[in-house]
């Protein structure tokens, strides 16, 4: 069969077009391929964690190592400046073992020291209930140790459960918590906790934002003062977003 000019350019334009049809598939199949993977990883790494955290943690550490008030930083280059453990292989099911290090402050009697420090407890649970026995705080003793669901503020930015009042004031310098000393307590709740039970970030209330713990430094160069946290660590949730987030893009290409 002979083909005219016609025919050949109409011939032509149609290869012309599978082909570009083609190529189109194969981009598709290959973004399809790529947010599959994105979900998969996203999905698969949320749900570890969540396993993780959902188990009895025995250890939990806080490292202090962020001023995020807009204030002044501990003078110290190496971090952390504070360090928080809770560890629930001490005592029975409802007790679980704090220590506060106040690992990288610089210490002596005009050294820096930590004036207060807070922590979060589960929100389904009611932090009024907690006790706190001593084990050891011969470097300092708290003026008051407060618990109450998001009563206390780290300046403005979060609400927290658990204060620690450390001295001055009512209490006088020597009683100070300063560089390189530790306390050590125990809570103990009227039902069975874990570590993980408070690893929860503060109710947003303004400010840099929220944290698991926080603590206020005073006496840094001598008369200024500052709010330390841990950096934020990304939490199961965030990871589930990214999750969703790959699903959507992923619809959208279709």
């Amino acid at each position: 069969m002979k083909l005219n000019r016609l025919d050949t350019i109409d011939a032509i334009d149609t290869i012309n077009s599978t082909s570009s049809m083609n190529r189109e598939r194969n981009r598709e199949r290959n973004r399809d391929r790529k947010y599959r993977s994105l979900l998969l990883i996203g999905t698969l790494v949320a749900a570890v964690m969540g396993f993780v955290s959902g188990a009895s943690a025995a250890t939990i550490s806080f490292g202090l190592d962020i001023e995020f008030s807009g204030a002044t930083a501990p003078v110290s280059a190496t971090t952390p400046w504070v360090t928080i453990v809770l560890d629930d292989s001490f005592g029975d099911a409802n007790t679980v073992r704090l220590t506060v290090s106040a690992t990288n402050l610089t210490g002596g009697a005009s050294g820096e020291n930590i004036n207060s420090f807070l922590l979060n407890f589960d929100p389904l649970l009611d932090a009024s209930l907690l006790s706190f026995s001593v084990i050891d705080n011969s470097a300092s003793v708290p003026n008051a140790i407060n618990a109450a669901n998001n009563a206390y503020m780290a300046d403005g930015d979060g609400f927290f459960d658990i204060e620690f009042d450390m001295p001055p004031p009512p209490g006088n310098s020597p009683s100070r918590f300063t560089g390189g000393e530790t306390i050590i307590y125990d809570l103990v709740y009227i039902s069975p906790i874990s570590a993980s039970s408070f690893d929860f970030f503060s109710v947003m209330g303004g400010g840099a934002g929220s944290f698991t713990v926080a603590a206020q430094i005073q006496r840094i160069n001598g008369n200024e003062s500052g709010w330390i946290g841990p950096i934020p660590e990304p939490s199961t949730a965030v990871l589930l977003a990214l999750g969703m987030m790959g699903l959507g893009w992923r619809r959208q290409v279709r």
